[in-house]
């Protein structure tokens, strides 16, 4: 644990912000820690609430019995990179809202959520050495058409409907976020369309 005396803002963006935590550690160590967090406050940050709300979600679905995916480029590595449909949190969204939204905008897909337990979608963190953000995974089936005519200006993605050898690929060949790798490897071994899931399942 650590008694952290000072947060200092460090910059005023609008999705994504640096703060520098001054603080000691248990063993006495002096630490002056860069962390980045989508709020643009301090009272909002993570170290401050020590809440595990969602800032984003990322959709594992289904559509026609192929895994959707999205193969977007991102600036980080200037390159393209396989990732779930994902986005952020809207101030007072419901993060299963903010995955029917992001479907559709990502895709053109329409989204049907399974509702599961809470363990098994609540908010988890992916780099948190570098970043308070946490990720709610949301599941379900897609359809319709697909579609780029609701994305956004600032996105380039291309959408994949991939079946098991198809992402079985895609793991060996490209880059993929490890979220993404994580569902890919159960619509893989699933002899039943998100078996893994019956369990955490909530009845009607």
């Amino acid at each position: 644990m650590a008694d952290i005396n000072r947060i200092t803002k460090l910059t005023d963006e609008k999705y994504v912000n640096l703060y520098q935590a001054d603080g000691v550690n248990s063993k006495g160590y002096e630490s002056h820690y860069l962390l980045a967090s989508r709020t643009d406050n301090i009272k909002d940050l993570k170290m401050s609430t020590h809440v595990d709300r969602p800032d984003a979600v990322a959709v594992y679905a289904l559509c026609e019995g192929k895994m959707v995916l999205v193969r977007q480029y991102r600036y980080p590595i200037d390159g393209w990179i396989y990732e779930l449909p994902a986005g952020l949190v809207e101030k007072g969204e419901d993060f299963h809202d903010t995955a029917i939204r992001e479907m559709k905008e990502e895709t053109g897909l329409d989204l049907e959520v399974i509702r599961v337990d809470n363990m098994i979608e609540k908010a988890c963190y992916t780099s948190v050495g570098m970043t308070d953000e946490a990720t709610a995974t949301v599941y379900g089936y897609a359809t319709g058409e697909v579609t780029d005519q609701y994305e956004e200006l600032c996105e380039e993605i291309e959408v994949v409907l991939a079946d098991k050898e198809e992402c079985r690929r895609i793991l060996r060949e490209e880059k993929v976020a490890v979220i993404c790798q994580y569902q890919m490897m159960h619509f893989i071994s699933d002899k039943e369309p998100f078996a893994f899931l019956e369990e955490f399942k909530l009845k009607d």
